[in-house]
């Protein structure tokens, strides 16, 4: 039967590593749940803590064979790995680790005998990754100092995007931002006219910079919104802080509010 993987924020509970004493239907059962929910998700492996389920087993998918771990012990580790590790319970959140590349596995089989296993590179590190669930553990717990600070940040956040400090090279609120800086020294610049047009290119002239003054409101109000959109999508972009959004556009309305003073006396 295929079971609900738990995920964050869920608790993966309390009770965990329990020995399984007894390799009757019901063990048979946890097995079979376990391959089914792999198969439904499309997984390389589970523990049966990660279905809700305290017994100590482990089952690893590898191509169409399926390696069944029954209170499995890792008694011995040799050389290291560095991986970039997600798993189902934390989504799309991943992890720098450095695990084992060899590692020996004492187990027993679906049966009760007791076997022994010599897992290299990828299949240790899976492995490893799920014996860490029978204890109760997830990849954060494997971290220390400033990785696990980061990785809490990408959990407020929901995704690895907070530690991309870079911002998007065509920011559509930045072509706005320009285009309004662009109108406003048009205008400005415009103004300057005043005194050397006759009455009749004057009043086009109003009409000019009362065009320019609604255009630029318009754009304001269309950059606000537009950079909070694009703020969250690119959350470790500086730029694209609320804070530093509303900023931009409160300059824009005060020199906005400028123009139209300037105007009002003018004309």
């Amino acid at each position: 039967m295929i079971k609900e993987l738990i995920k964050y924020p869920q608790s993966l509970g309390k009770e965990f590593n329990a020995p399984v004493r007894f390799f009757d239907d019901n063990l048979k059962s946890i097995i079979q749940d376990l391959k089914d929910t792999i198969e439904a998700n499309n997984l390389k492996g589970l523990s049966a803590f990660q279905i809700g389920n305290p017994y100590n087993v482990v089952v690893i998918k590898d191509k169409d064979q399926y390696l069944v771990l029954i209170n499995p012990k890792i008694y011995q580790e040799k050389g290291s790995i560095t991986t970039t590790e997600t798993t189902t319970y934390f989504g799309d959140i991943s992890a720098e680790l450095t695990r084992a590349s060899e590692i020996k596995v004492t187990y027993e089989d679906e049966e009760g005998n007791t076997k022994y296993l010599t897992a290299n590179d990828d299949l240790a590190v899976l492995i490893q990754r799920k014996v860490d669930y029978t204890f109760g553990g997830t990849i954060r717990y494997r971290l220390d100092g400033k990785k696990q600070e980061e990785f809490d940040m990408k959990l407020e956040y929901g995704n690895d995007a907070f530690l991309d400090t870079s911002c998007p090279t065509n920011s559509i609120k930045d072509k706005i931002s320009i285009v309004v800086n662009y109108l406003l020294a048009f205008s400005f610049v415009a103004l300057l006219l005043v005194f050397i047009l006759d009455d009749k290119n004057t009043m086009i002239l109003q009409d000019v910079e009362n065009y320019a003054m609604i255009a630029i409101l318009s754009l304001i109000l269309i950059y606000v919104p537009y950079g909070y959109y694009e703020g969250k999508v690119n959350k470790g972009c500086t730029s694209c802080q609320v804070g530093n959004i509303l900023g931009t556009a409160f300059i824009a309305l005060i020199k906005l509010a400028g123009l139209f003073t300037l105007n009002y006396f003018i004309f």
